[in-house]
């Protein structure tokens, strides 16, 4: 019952549940997150957005590596801005951090915003992948890098790994080659894929031209 009523609220975190998860994965996702974003450069005057941003954990680990840039967190649960807000109080009070609750298929930035996006297990939610990654494109700078990161990850060795998340939550595992060639397809350039063998763990970094 419990891993039923967890998992229900991973795409939309919602009620008691939804912060059950929430903590979850805060906790669950910090090695995956920190393992990621040792393939990404970031410039203390960056300015990086986080979509998904979930509890803020990826938020509050952009903050500690930007000085006088900014960090944005969107996320469309309610509870996960709420929860995000009260973990990066701190940095919101001194101007680092913004959450917002919104949708990557609407971004609420102007074109050319950022220097750095990430989206940390949260693909497999979105609705319209390919236009999702378009819309994304659109707020990234010229030069400016995406960062995606997966934990469900198809491969020829263990096929049926994640069946039973994909049949409970309606969504699909990435696989290398896959997401390698949406990403070509949404525009990217420089697209680079790094996997964990002991875990199974892929990143993504693709560039916009």
């Amino acid at each position: 019952m419990k891993y039923h009523k967890l998992v229900e609220n991973a795409g939309r975190p919602q009620g008691f549940w939804g912060k059950m998860m929430i903590k979850s994965m805060n906790k669950g996702h910090s090695e995956l997150t920190d393992w990621a974003l040792v393939h990404l450069e970031i410039k203390r005057n960056y300015n990086a957005l986080d979509i998904g941003c979930g509890g803020g954990k990826t938020v509050s680990k952009l903050c500690k590596r930007i000085g006088n840039g900014k960090v944005f967190g969107i996320d469309y649960s309610e509870l996960c801005v709420e929860k995000s807000k009260k973990l990066n109080k701190n940095n919101i009070m001194c101007g680092k951090a913004s959450i917002l609750q919104s949708s990557v298929s609407s971004l609420p930035f102007e074109d050319n915003k950022f220097d750095v996006i990430t989206a940390v297990e949260t693909y497999y939610f979105w609705p319209d992948k390919l236009n999702d990654l378009k819309e994304v494109y659109r707020v990234l700078k010229s030069g400016g890098k995406l960062l995606l990161v997966f934990e469900m990850v198809k491969s020829e060795e263990e096929p049926h790994k994640w069946d039973k998340v994909e049949k409970s939550l309606g969504i699909e595992a990435v696989s290398k080659d896959g997401i390698a060639d949406i990403l070509l397809h949404a525009g990217y350039q420089n697209i680079r894929t790094y996997s964990k063998s002991s875990t199974g763990w892929l990143c993504v970094t693709a560039e916009k031209e």
